[in-house]
């Protein structure tokens, strides 16, 4: 009689905490990152796109303050990552507050990886495997659309414009700087795919040096020393080029980070590009 009560107890307790699981389930709520706002945008391409708007705490409170601005690629994915970076280190005072616009897809079920080496290559490789070579089309875009429609709905300083990306991002963020060097003035280039197109950046550069002898950027460039052998060399090639030129206009920061592969070394490359990037602005 007395393990049938223990057996009959025990059940109860069970469907007590099954209850109380079920009750908690009806206030589960989707999380979301702060001061993060989405506005859908479409380009004549007809690709529908989606801004990833993250404000500074302060900007509700200083309607007379205009923010530095951030342009990011793949938003879809780092989204959550630069906006953690960009909270922990404006506590740390190591960099200033500014406005971050991702650059992301709308729709359901996306292939992002298809969609994005469309959109970040500035030029179309036959050979490799996803379609390619719609950068200058996707910097139009941006310089046509999604930099008036930012600056006419937010308060942005438009002297403070930073691009950033990482792998083929990276090498769009290159891109857009020398393709358009009034738009941005700060460059963040984490991994980025130098060896496409048989370095198609490096003759890029080479070209736009030539044109713009005073040029001025703050430029940081970065790799992880378990990347593949191949693209470790391209990059480290690349970063050497650009500071053996002694450009006194271009603030160049090379960074490489230990023991950690083409993925793993985007967190830490962004916290030291983003302070590096503004490091001329950053707080007393």
């Amino acid at each position: 009689m007395t393990n049938l009560r223990v057996i009959v107890s025990l059940l109860l307790c069970s469907l007590l905490s099954l209850q109380t699981f079920a009750h908690d389930l009806t206030d589960v709520k989707k999380f979301e990152l702060p001061y993060t706002e989405k506005i859908s945008i479409n380009a004549s391409s007809g690709t529908s796109y989606e801004l990833v708007i993250s404000l500074p705490a302060s900007y509700q409170n200083l309607p007379n303050k205009h923010y530095p601005v951030l342009y990011y690629t793949d938003a879809y994915w780092d989204a959550p990552l630069l906006s953690s970076l960009y909270l922990d280190l404006v506590f740390d005072r190591a960099i200033p507050e500014f406005i971050m616009i991702g650059l992301s897809y709308s729709g359901e079920n996306l292939n992002y990886s298809a969609l994005r080496t469309k959109d970040l290559t500035p030029t179309k490789d036959a050979t490799f495997s996803r379609d390619s070579g719609g950068g200058a089309e996707f910097l139009k875009f941006i310089k046509g659309i999604v930099i008036p429609k930012i600056e006419s709905q937010y308060r942005v300083d438009k002297s403070q414009r930073a691009i950033a990306g990482w792998s083929f991002g990276g090498l769009f963020a290159l891109y857009a700087m020398y393709k358009e060097p009034q738009l941005f003035n700060r460059c963040i280039a984490i991994s980025p795919a130098i060896g496409w197109d048989d370095g198609f950046i490096n003759q890029m550069d080479d070209g736009f040096f030539k044109l713009n002898k005073n040029f001025s950027a703050r430029v940081f460039i970065s790799h992880g020393t378990n990347e593949n052998p191949e693209f470790i060399l391209a990059v480290s090639d690349f970063q050497k080029k650009v500071e053996n030129r002694k450009d006194r206009n271009v603030k160049l920061m090379n960074f490489t980070v230990d023991n950690m592969a083409h993925a793993g070394a985007k967190p830490f490359g962004y916290a030291h590009g983003l302070i590096w990037a503004w490091k001329d602005i950053r707080p007393n």
